[in-house]
């Protein structure tokens, strides 16, 4: 049995971890360590952006790929980075960066009952997401037997402000909550369409994104009506096809971490502003947790300083057989590849 764990494949350390139910300190001969999405960052080391990747959809898996054999996640995350695309594609307007992910500059529209009009079948049809998926695809079938592929969406909170804009959809949450109800209803349906056929296409575990769900921005009183229902109403359906879940929500939720272990997410994945210990303790091995470096420290520390950071990281999280060693969010496109590799190395 030693050595059984001694040899474990990556994605097997991912899956040992995720179905752990425990915190108590690991016995594995090495923590599992991943970015959490990286695909901008990723596909920067190749002299990409994310609109080269979609033009040339040829382009994105060797590019996954060749930067993962240099940095060793455990997870990649083919199709992170292009969450705003969904708002594009139903009439909103984006913006690519040269450099970075995709800012939205309008809304898709103004008013809640549009949300009503939204025809879904558009999300398979574009040949942009029959892109991404292509790339998911290849990317499982050239290292999906050693490492765990996913990918990635905003969740329904947060697409509803995408959709319908931040301000509106915060000022709803008083004024008309019915209303935004009945958004997040059909928000949910978008989040599901859009994740749902990566499964098929090799992404085992699928990360729901929600930032504005953030306690920095709502509160513990909101996230419980507006928030984690509809979270769990998307885990639940992606975990009957088959799918891990991570949630991941930026900011403070120190508030919220008792909700969790009723949301049906197998992994939460903290930001550097919740203390790994806290989380650890609050959840008690009901849900996985990784995290979570601050990542502007990712970008600016030096080598020796990242792998400190990193060890600390474990630290505060017991060592526990249900953490894996993440960045607290995304990682910017211009943090170095050593320091990544430094990151990653201090999990084995």
């Amino acid at each position: 049995m030693k050595g059984d764990r001694w040899h474990m494949l990556p994605k097997d350390r991912v899956i040992h971890a995720l179905q752990a139910k425990s915190n108590i300190p690991s016995c594995q001969s090495r923590i599992p360590a991943a970015l959490l999405s990286g695909g901008t960052w990723s596909f920067r080391q190749k002299g990409l952006t994310l609109l080269d990747v979609l033009e040339k959809p040829e382009l994105g898996a060797p590019a996954i790929v060749e930067v993962n054999q240099l940095i060793h996640s455990d997870i990649v995350w083919p199709g992170s980075g292009y969450h705003n695309l969904l708002i594009h594609f139903f009439g909103g307007k984006i913006k690519f960066r040269p450099q970075g992910n995709i800012d939205v500059l309008e809304p898709v529209f103004t008013k809640v009952a549009a949300a009503d009009l939204l025809d879904l079948s558009r999300i398979d049809n574009h040949e942009w997401i029959r892109a991404i998926r292509s790339i998911i695809e290849a990317v499982d079938a050239q290292i999906g037997n050693t490492v765990l592929v996913g990918t990635s969406s905003w969740g329904p909170f947060t697409l509803a402000g995408q959709f319908y804009g931040v301000e509106r959809l915060m000022a709803g949450l008083y004024k008309d909550p019915a209303a935004i109800h009945a958004l997040l209803e059909i928000m949910t349906e978008v989040c599901v369409a859009y994740l749902s056929p990566a499964i098929d296409k090799g992404a085992i575990i699928l990360s729901i994104a929600e930032p504005t769900a953030s306690g920095d921005l709502i509160s513990l009183t909101h996230f419980t009506e507006f928030a984690a229902p509809y979270i769990t109403k998307v885990a639940e359906r992606l975990k009957q096809r088959g799918a891990f879940i991570t949630l991941h929500i930026c900011g403070n939720i120190k508030n919220s971490l008792q909700l969790v272990p009723y949301m049906n997410v197998d992994l939460l994945s903290l930001d550097y502003k919740v203390d790994l210990d806290l989380a650890q303790r609050v959840l008690d091995g009901k849900v996985a947790i990784a995290g979570n470096l601050n990542p502007v420290l990712l970008k600016d520390l030096a080598y020796d300083e990242v792998s400190q950071a990193a060890r600390q990281c474990i630290k505060q999280a017991g060592r526990g057989a249900n953490y894996i060693l993440m960045p607290g969010c995304d990682i910017p496109p211009s943090v170095p590849l050593t320091n990544v590799q430094a990151f990653l190395s201090a999990g084995r």
